[in-house]
This record gives C-alpha cells, sequence and structure tokens, in this order.
C-alpha cells in the first residue's frame, strides 16, 4: 500500500516529533513545517498531501490563519492547540475540519491516534444513514465523509432494507426516529432480525425532548442515540466508540 502523506504543522519541535512518530507507527510518511511561511513554501510546490495536523497557534500566525489556508487547499485537517476558548470553539466547528484535539495531557495523542489510524482504515466501513430529510440526510453524510467513511444514503425503511442486503461492507446505519412509512423503531426491529448486535451499530436519531426516547431505542437493540441538534464532536465520539466496540467484538470472535 502507498504510504500516505502527512503535514505536521506545529512550532514545538518536541510535538512535531511525537506527533511523526505517532504517525510513522502507523505507516505515514511525515514532513513537519513549523511556520505558516514554511506551509505557503511547500503547498507552492506540491498539493499531495492526505491529511494535515495543524497547530492552531503559530509564531506568524497566532490566530488559526493556517486553519482556511490548508482547508482552501483541500487537505483534510485536525487542529491541534493549547487553548480552547468559547470563541476559538466556536470558529473551530464553523471551518470543515476532521476534529480538534486540545495539548493537555497524553490522551490528547491517544486521541490524535485514533484519529489517524481511522483516516487509513475508515475506508473499509461502510455507514449507511436513514433520513427522510435531504437536508439532515446531506448533512449527517458529509460530517462521516470527512472522516473517510464509505458512505451509503436513503430515505426509507424499505430503501435501507435493500441497501443492507446489497452492501456487505455496511457496519453502522445511523437512522432518524421519524422516517415516512415505516418508522425508526420499527426499522430497528426490522435490521436487528438479520442483524444481529455484534455485527452491525445502529444509532438512532431524533428530535424529541422526550427522555425516555433513547432508553426506548437501546432497550429494542439500536446501540446508541444522538438527539438533534448534536454537535460534530458528539457525533464523532459515538461513531467512534461504537466502531472501536464492534472491532473489539470481532477480535474476540477471531481468538475464539
Amino acid at each position: 500500500m502507498t504510504q500516505k502523506r502527512l503535514l505536521v504543522v506545529e512550532d514545538s519541535k518536541s510535538i512535531a516529533l511525537v506527533i511523526e512518530k505517532i504517525a510513522v507507527s502507523l505507516g505515514y510518511s511525515v514532513t513537519i513545517a513549523h511556520t505558516f511561511a514554511h506551509v505557503k513554501v511547500l503547498l507552492a510546490q506540491e498539493h499531495s498531501f492526505f491529511l494535515a495536523t495543524l497547530d492552531y497557534g503559530l509564531p506568524d500566525a497566532p490566530n488559526g490563519e493556517v486553519v482556511p489556508y490548508i482547508v482552501q487547499h483541500n487537505i483534510p485537517s485536525i487542529i491541534m492547540t493549547g487553548r480552547i476558548d468559547d470563541a476559538t470553539h466556536k470558529k473551530l466547528l464553523n471551518q470543515p475540519i476532521i476534529d480538534y484535539i486540545t495539548k493537555t495531557n497524553a490522551q490528547a495523542y491517544h486521541y490524535l491516534l485514533r484519529i489517524l489510524h481511522g483516516q487509513l482504515h475508515n475506508p473499509k466501513i461502510g455507514v449507511l444513514v436513514v433520513d427522510d430529510s435531504l437536508a439532515s440526510r446531506n448533512h449527517v453524510c458529509q460530517l462521516l465523509k470527512r472522516r473517510n467513511f464509505t458512505v451509503y444514503d436513503v430515505e426509507d425503511g424499505t430503501k435501507a432494507i435493500k441497501k443492507l442486503e446489497e452492501q456487505p461492507d455496511i457496519k453502522i446505519v445511523i437512522l432518524e426516529q421519524d422516517l415516512t412509512g415505516v418508522s425508526g423503531l420499527e426499522l430497528v426491529h426490522k435490521i436487528r432480525a438479520k442483524h444481529p448486535i455484534n455485527e452491525l451499530i445502529i444509532i438512532a436519531v431524533a428530535s424529541s425532548e422526550k427522555s425516555f426516547q433513547s432508553a426506548r431505542f437501546i432497550k429494542n437493540g439500536a446501540d446508541d442515540f444522538l438527539r438533534k441538534p448534536f454537535c460534530p464532536e458528539e457525533f464523532y465520539c459515538r461513531v467512534m466508540l461504537n466502531i472501536e466496540k464492534l472491532q473489539y467484538i470481532e477480535k474476540l470472535k477471531d481468538i475464539n
């Protein structure tokens, strides 16, 4: 497999080396830039980077100027920042980035490792989005595509069942509670009749204010529940945790 190229933009040499070590262990080829000026030189020469990690506060770009610049070059990016006040948080969420990570402790780099690993391996994982609202469906699909998943989308339960039969790579179904025809809960029942909980993840989504809805879905076969509106961070965390759970179950099955 051809090595994927990672651009590490980080003014701290020690942190850049930590990120490089993590990335190389996963099979990435790494290029490091310590300044915004160096980034501009690199991108004037080539645009073949698969991914980038970006230090939000560089000496010559202290207010995140590097982020929109990299986004304009269509390089998917993970933002690394030492601060995250409300204004910065809002600013980052308005950018089409993969995620942001605060450089506060060792867990930050473990989380980075999980994202870098996912960007390489998520194309093998099919995700089916079931929602009769085109705008809502497109929003969820866009979030998933940033994380490199193979994404399928349909607008109703009947088409969802058919798509599951056609695409054996689907490992996650994200479904809206209020669907035309078959309800979200009925669709969970139909899916679970053929796909047990140790083979397929189901995440239900609803805008209902009723607190019992989440328990109702989970008791009837869903793995998780998201209440709309949700932020991308929560969405990604839920998806990542459920995938890792399924992969752990698959490893146990292989051992046995």
